[in-house]
């Protein structure tokens, strides 16, 4: 599995799994890591997250 590091200059180099799915994402020197590798993956998430609250309720 690859892993992004923090270079001299504050930027991520390397690679990093989504979140969701475990894709490795290239980070291409970004200032902040990129955690998912698209947006609905950032949205199943979170409605995960929100149905485990809600589920949790009950």
């Amino acid at each position: 599995m690859g892993r992004a590091r923090s270079g001299d200059d504050g930027r991520y180099h390397g690679d990093l799994p989504c979140r969701w799915c475990d894709a490795l994402i290239n980070q291409d020197g970004r200032r902040r890591p990129r955690l998912y590798c698209n947006g609905w993956h950032r949205t199943k998430t979170y409605l995960s997250r929100i149905g485990a609250l809600i589920a949790g309720l009950f």
